[in-house]
């Protein structure tokens, strides 16, 4: 009786320690931040750039979560609550997109407390930012950010650029990570449309 109850204590404990790793394992959550690297990215000189202020960007409600956000239909959405953003999308969004205007050719970063140095301001809005699993065959990462660019004229600032710029990448799997990743592609996407048009309308030529 002995031998046999110590066999059944030594199962009792592997038992439960296999379940706390299930558990563990299943409680796990994965935070991941979206980069980006536009093509103009890291393409300055230091006599390049005029000064541009960077709103926090807003967003849509249903987006405005740190986890994963996957739509499912076109009118159903679900949220991913082990797969999470390591801050707000909005703040993380602004961040990401100020970072690589500031390393264009375009742009630099106006200085504390010099508001005369800014000669523009941007604004934006996140419309889309998810993963959409609609066919699961052929996941995509979703990404549409409302952009206005204003200049300051003197007397204020006006408006010179008022689009919304879309992305769509398509996805090996429905995967988590390769959903973060093909969110930063898809800001890339976005922001090189962006310079593009920048150039187009000789914004920034001196």
């Amino acid at each position: 009786m002995k031998t046999k109850g110590r066999w059944v204590l030594i199962f009792l404990c592997l038992y439960l320690m296999g379940c706390t790793n299930i558990r563990n394992k299943f409680q796990e959550k994965n935070i991941y931040r979206v980069q980006a690297q536009s093509c103009m990215a890291a393409s300055k000189t230091p006599e390049t750039g005029e000064g541009l202020l960077v709103k926090r960007f807003s967003i849509s409600p249903e987006f405005e979560t740190n986890s994963f956000v996957y739509r499912l239909s076109p009118t159903r959405f679900t949220t991913d609550f082990y797969n999470n953003f390591v801050t707000s999308p909005a703040r993380m969004i602004t961040e990401v997109i100020q970072e690589d205007l500031w390393a264009s050719p375009f742009f630099s970063p106006v200085p504390a407390q010099t508001m005369a140095d800014i000669h523009f301001q941007l604004w934006g809005k996140v419309m889309a930012f998810h993963g959409d699993i609609q066919d699961t065959k052929h996941p995509k990462a979703i990404v549409t950010i409302r952009l206005i660019l204003e200049k300051n004229t003197g007397d204020g600032f006006t408006p010179v650029i008022q689009k919304t710029y879309g992305a769509q990448i398509l996805l090996d799997a429905p995967d988590p990570g390769l959903l973060a990743d093909g969110l930063g592609k898809g800001i890339n996407e976005i922001l090189d449309a962006f310079y593009s048009d920048i150039e187009k309308a000789g914004l920034t030529e001196k």
